[in-house]
């Protein structure tokens, strides 16, 4: 591996054995109450948010709400699972300076929403690996923070071909750097021990091909068209432009999406998460 990239990924915050442990148990859509709980008890910060969240108008409550395995109740263990797992995540990079012309918040909020997007989808139509589908959202552009992190001039440079060939960002990450944010990606994942269908996943998320009908879709498809979806809404990294902002199709010509139902749930959770991030 060229030493450059290997320090590149070196850069990234240390994961935690007790973030690393909760994004195992807390990757699966089946989690209970109390492994929430469990979790979330041992950060006070969160702990009080999820409790001030429960008490808040928007729950219309009367009388406080004291207990967290309430507060849990009372918010849905869906929403809170996915709050817990993209506040672990968006913690790791809270304090991180980056090129001038790449925005934390808007990284942490792209990621969110593609997160949960895709989660979504893959309640809607069989996706292989389904039960990888939040985490890979979460962390599938950590290459491009990597990459304006520890390379601001380089990344500047990829945004100015971009700019000038209208070329892919991935073709000009390569001209540019040898490798692109999808590999880098993976290399992340692989240094936090994270499972390897998830490091499949990222590393493959813009160079899918839709399989011919047989089994399930890959969550390496999905995640590539909930990326593009959600830059299409204005939520994508960098500032958007024309490009990012063209209407983006979620069909899948193999697969019936019930893309209606999709967007109005994801409109519904999207709205919840964005107060519990506030």
């Amino acid at each position: 591996m060229n030493p450059k990239y290997r320090s590149l990924v070196d850069s990234l915050p240390k994961m935690s054995p007790l973030t690393m442990r909760m994004l195992r148990v807390l990757s699966k859509a089946s989690c209970s109450i109390g492994e929430l709980a469990d979790i979330a008890e041992r950060d006070a910060a969160l702990s009080a948010r999820i409790l001030r969240t429960a008490n808040s108008a928007t729950f219309g409550r009367f009388q406080p709400v004291t207990s967290l395995r309430d507060a849990i109740s009372i918010q849905g263990v869906g929403l809170l699972r996915k709050f817990i797992v993209g506040a672990s995540i968006t913690n790791l990079f809270s304090r991180t300076n980056t090129s001038r012309l790449f925005s934390i918040l808007r990284f942490n909020l792209h990621s969110l929403a593609t997160a949960t997007l895709l989660e979504l989808m893959t309640d809607e139509i069989p996706v292989e690996n389904s039960d990888q589908a939040f985490v890979a959202g979460m962390l599938h552009d950590v290459g491009e923070l990597l990459i304006a992190l520890n390379c601001p001039s380089e990344h500047e440079q990829i945004l100015a071909l971009r700019a000038v060939s209208g070329d892919p960002q991935m073709e000009c990450e390569r001209k540019i750097l040898g490798i692109d944010h999808a590999e880098l990606s993976a290399m992340a994942t692989t240094r936090w021990q994270l499972d390897d269908a998830l490091t499949k996943v990222v590393a493959n998320h813009h160079q899918a091909e839709l399989q011919n009908g047989f089994g399930d879709l890959k969550l390496s498809i999905a995640l590539e068209r909930a990326d593009g979806f959600v830059n299409s809404l204005g939520l994508s990294i960098l500032p958007p432009n024309a490009e990012s902002l063209a209407q983006f199709d979620l069909e899948f010509p193999e697969f019936a999406l019930p893309k209606e139902r999709l967007l109005k749930r994801f409109e519904g959770e999207w709205s919840k998460l964005n107060d519990l991030f506030q």
